[in-house]
């Protein structure tokens, strides 16, 4: 989950908005020129990764207490969405547990209903007594602001070279606990796997573990990978420990 602020946040700069409801949960955003691949009109996988965390994290969030961790989060595009397309998205429940959660989020095209994605996302509560949400914390603001550059220069990605890229630890991109988003390691993984080739990449499949939470950053990801399966080992560079692993499908 992000942590939500009033003012300016990565998170809600991707318009997403959220309306919920008995059982689950309901959104919608629009595919930006900013929220997608490099020269492609087509929305990131990260991007969709990042609302599948925020919008089956409130879900979480009203399970316990406890600030919800993200433990695994997997995209898988099965249309893809162009700039101008509506997304609706609902989550609902699939496993409630007292240690793990499980959710899913159904991407489709708001007009058509033609599906677009689909994603799965665990949770589980955060062994510090210490993250608790305050009253009223636990909710999402409808978005402010848009985001007007494009996501990558947003959350200030370079790339050392072919393969490996980083992504500072920004304070208007951090969960409930002060790690990094964990949309946006995702964000990480697939720019590492992208920044392998020359050519526009699409990515089709994306799913990540993660370890540890990214509490000093940068972010380093080291991709993989020949063909359409990448490995990215995620790594918080501020303490030389691995933090997530993802894999990347990408086609071209």
């Amino acid at each position: 989950m992000n942590k939500l602020e009033p003012t300016t946040n990565i998170i809600t700069e991707l318009g997403l908005r959220l309306d919920p409801r008995e059982g689950g949960s309901y959104g919608e955003a629009e595919v930006r020129p900013e929220t997608c691949l490099p020269a492609t009109s087509v929305v990131r996988a990260s991007v969709l990764a990042t609302w599948a965390d925020v919008i089956t994290g409130l879900l979480a969030a009203l399970v316990s207490p406890r600030i919800p961790l993200t433990a695994d989060l997997e995209v898988q595009v099965q249309n893809r969405a162009e700039v101008g397309t509506t997304l609706a998205v609902e989550a609902e429940a699939v496993k409630m547990g007292r240690t793990l959660s499980l959710f899913e989020a159904r991407f489709f095209d708001a007009e058509s209903r033609r599906p677009v994605a689909f994603s799965y996302v665990s949770f589980v509560n955060s062994p510090d007594p210490a993250h608790v949400f305050a009253p009223g914390a636990a909710s999402y603001p409808f978005p402010q602001r848009r985001l007007a550059i494009p996501l990558a220069d947003r959350v200030q990605s370079r790339t050392l070279e072919p393969g490996t890229i980083e992504m500072p630890r920004l304070l208007d991109g951090l969960n409930a606990t002060g790690a990094i988003q964990g949309g946006l390691v995702a964000f990480a993984a697939e720019q590492a796997a992208l920044s392998l080739v020359d050519a526009p990449t699409y990515v089709d499949s994306l799913t990540i573990r993660y370890l540890r939470p990214f509490m000093a950053g940068p972010a380093r990801a080291v991709a993989t990978g020949a063909g359409g399966a990448v490995d990215v080992r995620l790594t918080d560079a501020g303490t030389g420990k691995l933090a997530a692993v993802a894999t990347v499908r990408r086609s071209q």
